[in-house]
């Protein structure tokens, strides 16, 4: 039982490091939104779940063992990973700038497998066209495979805080521009609220100059 459970964990070990490598080759896009040793956790564990569960010359003691190890390796990277920056970025991957400043980098689609019709089916999902790829500042695919996008700041939504900012702004200088568009904005929202109150006063006189119904 002992020399079945590390033959087992040495070949676990072994076939994990050449799994890790051949994702790593094969670029982030593969492993979709899972880093690339996480990917390989998640498939070694279904392995092992299959093979053990299926194949009758596998005891359930070596499984246990094979679940062992993984979860061995998954601490021990995860240890490195936060001590060292070279383990860190092999193990998890590097993000790679496909945009930049509005200019497509042909070199890093290359590295990353990633072709134009990829990069048109990023950007219909992000809601933008190629056409607009002006209007982004950096793009990237993440290391996680996912494809992030930051917009030139005069494309960026406006937020609720720049809101707030704008009307503090108008407000501490009502010479501005803006400040006297807010002042123009407040004038007609008194004008408004003034009108309804005539209209709610109009209304309430004629309903009491209608003649009473005669029981």
């Amino acid at each position: 039982m002992t020399e079945e459970f590390w033959q087992v964990f040495k070949l676990l070990i072994f076939l994990c490091g050449v799994s890790l490598f051949v994702v790593r080759v094969m670029g982030n896009r593969t492993v979709g939104q899972f880093s690339p040793f996480d990917f390989i956790m998640l498939v070694g564990i279904g392995d092992i779940m299959v093979s053990t569960a299926m194949d009758n010359t596998i005891s359930l003691s070596a499984g246990f063992g094979g679940m062992a190890a993984l979860l061995l390796l998954q601490q021990v990277f995860s240890y490195l990973s936060l001590k060292s920056i070279l383990i860190r970025k092999w193990v998890e991957g590097t993000p790679i700038v496909l945009i930049k400043e509005g200019k497509i980098l042909t070199e890093n689609l290359k590295k990353a497998r990633f072709n134009y019709d990829d990069l048109r089916q990023e950007l219909h999902r992000q809601g933008m066209e190629m056409t607009d790829v002006t209007d982004i500042k950096m793009a990237r695919l993440e290391s996680c495979g996912v494809f992030s996008i930051i917009k030139v700041s005069e494309k960026e939504p406006i937020t609720r805080g720049d809101l707030i900012r704008l009307c503090n702004e108008a407000e501490n200088d009502p010479l501005s521009i803006v400040g006297e568009k807010m002042m123009q904005v407040k004038h007609m929202a008194k004008q408004i609220e003034e009108i309804q109150r005539s209209i709610q006063n109009i209304e309430t006189e004629l309903l009491k100059k209608q003649p009473k119904k005669e029981t």
